[in-house]
């Protein structure tokens, strides 16, 4: 399977039918933007002249093939677009550029382009802004699921399918990529099907083995492969299993994957990877395990879910502790992760609450103190988002959660009463509610990022 294969292009017609059709700003005129910009009059009926530090949201509509992308300095509309079927989910690419809108059973990814990006001028990093648009470049192979990103790279994994005997594959792109409608991205191609996991770095893919004649569609081991052009050689299998392997997340120097019985803890030295096992601790009971890892570049810590159950777990002291999240009676976990540059953590559940924890890196010891200095990870607010009753949700529909990479807002959708709310995690507050003329399903946060604050303690 070669990548050609992943990758198929829209027509120019239909880019243009979808444009006239679908464009809320009156036309499909590309209007470019950079910071102290030259005043140019057109007719469009937003301001863009001052580039957007807020971002922007893309929101789809239930059961829908629409997205919607949103100005959220003044919550105008400014386009939406149809894609070829209905999004399972929307994701951001490694610079927070465009949306993926992946469409899971359809065996397809398409890219929204949300307008707001930057170039490195060498000795500057300059800003711009444009209107968001369709862009022609396409991932289309079976069962796109699982996406990891760093902010210099993604990887896609594609499950397969066991009815057609359609092996799974990773692809593996950049922003650049996306940009200039490549080809050339690497590919790694796998000879049987799986639901698995793959984090990029580098040159190097960590990504799962499944045993062809297992019962289960879960893999068990994990290798590292290296890129070699257009596609990735294995270079070494861990002999550490990962049983029941679901969910994988890194950081800066490891990389996670959780397992029934634990979570495989990878650390990457240069060029060299070694593994060790962390096994599931007491506060583990027999039906619980790790199916969900979240981590980023600079905390020291992943972030382990199990059901409705968080982990901090601290790859090189090898530790996992109970995260005290004050959970509502019967909460389930919606969405979640770090957010305002990395220094709080935060938890949607079923319940229409927010929590809102600070991040504080490690635990500590003070050698002079009695007693342990503050959690990793520590309560500091549980924000109410509706005063309605949570069982009239529409069926297949829930809250949902973007978070800002450029501030501290994040973002909630709220499907019973098709509002988006902003809530500022600094003051544990919604600031700012919209009426939505949909109901709203995914959505992902776009725009520049700002740098992550390192935790080195």
């Amino acid at each position: 399977m070669l990548q050609s294969m992943l990758q198929t292009k829209l027509s120019l017609a239909a880019v243009l039918i979808s444009v006239s059709l679908l464009s809320a700003c009156g036309d499909s005129t590309t209007n470019i933007v950079e910071k102290d910009p030259i005043p140019v009059e057109d007719d469009h009926d937003h301001d863009h002249d001052e580039i957007s530090t807020a971002g922007r949201l893309a929101i789809s509509a239930k059961d829908t093939n629409l997205v919607s992308v949103y100005e959220l300095s003044d919550g105008s509309l400014l386009d939406t677009f149809a894609v070829a079927d209905v999004p399972s989910a929307l994701a951001a690419s490694p610079a927070k550029r465009y949306a993926l809108a992946v469409q899971r059973t359809t065996d397809r990814v398409e890219f929204i382009d949300g307008g707001l990006f930057q170039e490195d001028h060498v000795d500057h990093l300059h800003d711009y802004q444009q209107e968001p648009a369709l862009t022609s470049f396409i991932l289309s192979d079976s069962r796109p699921t699982h996406i990891t990103a760093t902010d210099s790279q993604l990887a896609l994994f594609f499950d397969g399918d066991a009815a057609s005997s359609t092996p799974a594959a990773v692809a593996v792109i950049t922003e650049a990529d996306i940009t200039t409608d490549s080809n050339g991205y690497p590919v790694l191609n796998y000879s049987v099907n799986m639901h698995g996991a793959a984090q990029a770095r580098g040159d190097y893919l960590i990504s799962t083995i499944r045993d062809a004649d297992s019962a289960t569609t879960l893999p068990d081991k994990v290798a590292v492969y290296e890129q070699h052009g257009d596609h990735y050689h294995e270079e070494l299998v861990f002999d550490e299993l990962c049983p029941g392997l679901h969910g994988s997340a890194q950081n800066e120097h490891f990389i996670g994957f959780g397992c029934t019985d634990g979570v495989l803890l990878i650390e990457q030295d240069g060029t060299g990877f070694t593994a060790v096992k962390l096994a599931n601790t007491a506060d583990f009971t027999d039906s619980m395990r790790i199916g969900t890892l979240v981590g980023t570049e600079h905390a020291e810590h992943f972030v382990g879910f199990a059901g409705a159950s968080a982990f901090a777990i601290h790859a090189h002291d090898g530790e996992m502790e109970l995260i005290d999240w004050q959970a509502a009676e019967g909460a389930a976990l919606t969405g979640y992760g770090f957010a305002d540059n990395g220094s709080k953590f935060v938890l949607l559940d079923n319940q229409g609450y927010l929590t809102i924890l600070n991040y504080h890196g490690h635990e500590h010891e003070d050698a002079d103190a009695a007693e342990a200095a503050e959690p990793a990870f520590e309560f500091a607010a549980k924000v109410q988002l509706t005063t309605a009753d949570v069982a009239t949700m529409p069926e297949g529909s829930r809250f949902e959660l973007a978070i800002s990479a450029s501030d501290d807002k994040v973002y909630v959708t709220n499907p019973i009463d098709s509002s988006l709310l902003t809530v500022d995690t600094a003051d544990g507050e919604i600031v700012a509610s919209q009426q939505l003329n949909f109901v709203p399903h995914k959505l992902v946060w776009l725009g520049i990022a700002q740098p992550a604050e390192a935790h080195d303690h």
